[in-house]
């Protein structure tokens, strides 16, 4: 009996959700957002690639921000599971040494610059992250605010390329909430 129980226990604390599986990543699940729907001129696309020599897949995001009339291009995908219990997001990525931010929209967040950033450094080697949902700060137009977020209400998630002028190139893989 002792040994089920401790096997539940254990089984408890892995839990995770899956935003972005090792393998077999669902496309469709995924859109790339340009400021250019609000006037901005920063320009980019999205890929999803098989990496054969790894046991991973990935996404790879490649553009132009220009703080020209706007200032970021974004990648994301809906989050329509109950997340509570949930305390951080893991997941790994490589780049070209910018900051990148991930991004978290709220239900009841109407308004596009209402949003939760964390932020994050790449090197060109794939490194894995590991980001508390506590270390997430709440910005609406570009200032910061107290609230914290609660993870019950995420309902989009994204990694962002934004606030300056900068070449974004970056690949992501094996996103899951734990």
């Amino acid at each position: 009996m002792t040994k089920y129980l401790i096997l539940i226990l254990l089984s408890l604390n892995m839990q995770a959700l899956i935003i972005l599986p090792d393998k077999n990543i669902d496309s469709d699940s995924w859109r790339f957002i340009k400021d250019q729907v609000m006037g901005g001129k920063s320009d980019g696309f999205m890929t999803f690639k098989k990496f054969p020599n790894e046991s991973f897949d990935y996404i790879s995001a490649k553009g132009n921000v220009s703080t020209d009339g706007g200032g970021f291009l974004m990648f994301r995908k809906k989050i329509t599971s109950e997340l509570s219990g949930f305390t951080k997001v893991q997941f790994k990525a490589r780049g070209n040494n910018e900051k990148y931010f991930l991004h978290i929209k709220t239900k009841g967040s109407i308004f596009p610059w209402v949003r939760y950033l964390a932020e994050f450094e790449v090197s060109e080697e794939w490194k894995d992250y590991e980001i508390k949902f506590s270390e997430f700060v709440k910005f609406s137009n570009k200032r910061q605010k107290k609230n914290t977020l609660n993870p019950n209400k995420i309902n989009l998630f994204g990694v962002e390329a934004s606030g300056r002028d900068f070449e974004m190139a970056i690949e992501i893989a094996s996103i899951k909430f734990l």
